[in-house]
């Protein structure tokens, strides 16, 4: 015999009660841990620089310290140069003192802005209130991180590191070959892409002799949105053109299992501050996080003509 089995689903009008109740009874820590999870969760479906690079958390007991200023940094290590040679059988390799490399990342705090708000007029929201403070808090605070990732980006491309790190030309698979093949002659895997959903949607225009048969009729049939990959390498999408670039996808050396790339710290991750006065609460959001390059040679930009 079947059974139908329901699945009750808390409304909105019962999550924002609870919540205002908490609050009321002077309880806003418990009430912002329970909206903190919630946000959480989406930041880091908003951030595109959380999805080329894991936010890994970190204590302060891990922090190391610096002689010229009281900000916290981790200094990483990075792996020495090595070489091997051809001896004869009685012979035996070069001696060699290496100097192990290394880069510190130093921490600073992102924050939204602070919102107040009478609790009465709290209490006609129909609509869950943690949806309104990650609207409000987490995609602004989702922008800043991409923003400095990509400050970062354009300041390794910027330098004159003796590489050829940005190529370009027109939305096609050769362009994306010469990208490639630049990293591979640096001897460096290929991670993941990262573009606009925008751009993104050009590989709709791609023939079948390029992208293969199959692809292109999954393309017809389920849209562009179906795939994951780009010729074959896993393509990371955004609606942040106005900060990554409308027309500029990006190539990145994998962080995981192998890390080539660089190192992303959360000192405190997304994690929302609330207090009450009377009938009025004021609540914000803020993070404490750390992101480095730590192999500038990882990255590679594409300029879509």
């Amino acid at each position: 015999m079947d059974y139908t089995v329901e699945t009750p689903e808390m409304s909105a009008s019962l999550i924002n009660s609870s919540f205002i109740n908490k609050i009321e009874q002077g309880m806003e820590k418990e009430a912002a841990e329970n909206a903190t999870a919630f946000i959480r969760e989406k930041l880091r479906q908003d951030a595109a620089v959380r999805e080329i690079m894991k936010p890994v958390p970190i204590t302060s007991d891990e922090l190391d310290r610096d002689e010229n200023t009281d900000q916290p940094k981790k200094i990483i290590d990075k792996e020495p140069d090595s070489v091997a040679t051809f001896t004869q059988f009685n012979g035996s390799g070069p001696r060699t003192w290496f100097k192990g490399k290394r880069y510190a990342i130093y921490f600073g705090k992102v924050e939204s802005q602070r919102f107040t708000k009478n609790i009465f007029e709290l209490m006609t929201y129909t609509s869950d209130i943690r949806k309104i403070l990650s609207d409000n808090s987490v995609k602004d605070m989702g922008d800043q991180e991409d923003k400095k990732f990509k400050e970062t980006l354009d300041a390794i491309i910027t330098a004159d590191t003796g590489h050829v790190q940005s190529t370009s030309g027109d939305f096609k698979a050769a362009t994306f070959v010469t990208a490639m093949q630049a990293m591979l002659d640096r001897k460096l895997p290929i991670g993941k892409m990262l573009m606009t959903k925008s751009m993104f949607l050009n590989a709709l225009d791609l023939p079948a002799t390029s992208v293969g048969d199959d692809i292109a009729k999954r393309h017809f049939d389920s849209g562009i949105e179906t795939t994951q990959k780009l010729w074959g390498i896993p393509t990371v999408t955004t609606i942040k053109g106005d900060i990554y670039g409308a027309s500029t996808p990006w190539l990145f050396a994998p962080q995981a299992p192998d890390n080539f790339l660089g190192n992303f710290y959360t000192l405190q991750d997304a994690t929302l501050y609330l207090e009450k006065k009377a009938d009025i609460i004021q609540f914000w959001s803020y993070e404490a996080l750390g992101l480095g390059i730590g192999n500038r040679l990882a990255i590679q930009k594409i300029t879509i003509t």
